[in-house]
């Protein structure tokens, strides 16, 4: 008999994590409903957005165009964690505008930034015109993050599907993913021709998210109330208080997330020191996104199948095995072929534990605060990978420059050894357990 992590641990088979429905919240007064039809529309315009978000032409190449222009990998990582250190300050409000003022203003802008960023980047020569890219992408990320879910999630209630709300998160990963996919080829060929292709041709593709944010439709939902201060204290004490089921949750998703976030910085580096071609990046970058797509499509399956134990212990031993085996065949004392294979076969690990991290654990997260405080728990999620990353990511690329990847991608193999005892064993521990009730929500 398998444990779920929602579920009831007596039931015969395996239960999705995210099958049961969000509470409704005491004071909750729901607006008027609109046409069915144009609320529909919504889903497939959202998946489609998140195609094109992540339509990034650039990214399969960006480490050797940024070290074209001079900065070593620590410096990369310094870029990457003054990204973070925006992410903090922009994502939570971000949400929580979104939560207020609703989530189609909220992709709008997001749209905006995108844009904005991705033509200054194509326009920067040194690294205080990257630093402005990453503002840019910093604004544009906070504001996109969390209310493309919780709009998603909107348009199902509004529809009657709350229980389809797992499957469609792993349409919308899919999605995602199939867009970068498409896009890696193209930019690794295009920077065969020379690394600026690929970043002036981002810069135009890279306005294409705003169109679509602005024929989204808000469905009827619950506003958040203007009790700031109320909001906030209520909403951490459902995350971090109301449930230890839904803290473990929490810091799953942001440990795991911290987790896939610097190895993706750090593959493009390692694969310069195992001597890839430049020409492979894009094929290799879009080979690892089409991993993320597939295994995310069908997460919800392998967790019924499964059991919610088994997906958490599973997502916690990845990123182990991933940093393990990049240590592994960073040495020189392989051949170089077999570094090549072995270290990006390794490199799969992350995209495995990706796909099922986002979809199961995020999912389970989402069918467990307020609805009109969700978009607000998403950039919370999001908020805590940032703040670590602003602190590690720096510390990896600082050490790949003077230690190697083999002691550095070592280090952080112990790191998440260390993690998965005290975050993923305590969560797979909550699985099953009785959860309490919308009745004992803290009082703010």
């Amino acid at each position: 008999m398998r444990g779920t992590m929602f579920g009831n641990s007596r039931s015969t088979s395996a239960t999705r994590i995210t099958t049961i429905r969000a509470p409704r919240w005491p004071g909750v007064t729901l607006p008027d409903p609109i046409d069915h039809a144009r609320i529909r529309s919504n889903i497939p315009k959202i998946l489609f957005l998140n195609s094109l978000w992540m339509f990034l032409i650039v990214m399969p190449v960006v480490v050797p165009f940024l070290s074209q222009h001079g900065l070593n990998m620590e410096q990369i990582f310094q870029l990457q964690a003054i990204f973070a250190v925006c992410v903090v300050l922009f994502e939570v409000p971000s949400g929580y505008l979104a939560d207020l003022f609703g989530r189609r203003r909220s992709l709008i802008l997001a749209g905006l930034f995108h844009g904005a960023a991705f033509t200054v980047l194509a326009a920067s020569q040194d690294f205080a015109g990257f630093v402005v890219f990453q503002v840019l992408a910093a604004l544009g990320n906070s504001f996109f993050s969390g209310s493309d879910v919780a709009l998603l999630y909107d348009t199902e209630e509004a529809l009657g599907n709350q229980h389809d709300t797992t499957r469609t998160l792993g349409r919308k990963l899919l999605w995602a993913q199939v867009g970068e996919t498409i896009a890696a080829p193209l930019g690794g060929a295009l920077a065969i021709a020379g690394l600026h292709w690929p970043a002036a041709i981002n810069a135009g593709v890279a306005w294409l998210p705003v169109l679509v944010a602005f024929t989204l439709v808000e469905p009827p939902q619950t506003k958040a109330s203007l009790h700031h201060g109320k909001n906030f204290r209520r909403l951490l004490g459902i995350l971090f208080r109301h449930s230890p089921l839904l803290r473990s949750t929490m810091l799953a998703l942001i440990a795991y997330g911290l987790a896939t976030l610097l190895a993706v910085w750090a593959f493009q580096g390692y694969w310069m020191s195992l001597d890839v071609p430049l020409g492979l990046f894009g094929v290799i970058w879009a080979g690892y996104n089409l991993t993320v797509a597939l295994v995310g499509r069908v997460a919800h399956r392998l967790e019924l199948n499964f059991g919610a134990q088994a997906i958490v212990i599973t997502i916690g031993l990845l990123p182990i095995v991933g940093y393990g085996g990049m240590a592994l065949f960073a040495t020189t004392a392989l051949p170089t072929w077999v570094a090549i294979v072995g270290g990006v076969f390794a490199g799969f690990a992350f995209q495995v534990g990706r796909g099922l991290n986002q979809v199961v654990i995020k999912g389970a997260m989402n069918t467990r605060v307020p609805r009109e405080l969700r978009a607000t728990a998403n950039s919370i999620s999001s908020l805590g990978v940032r703040i670590f990353f602003a602190f590690l990511g720096p510390l990896m690329g600082w050490s790949f420059d003077r230690n190697g990847y083999a002691v550095t991608f070592s280090g952080f193999a112990a790191l998440f050894a260390v993690l998965f005892v005290t975050v993923a064993i305590p969560l797979v521990l909550a699985v099953g357990r009785p959860e309490p009730t919308a009745d004992e929500e803290p009082v703010a």
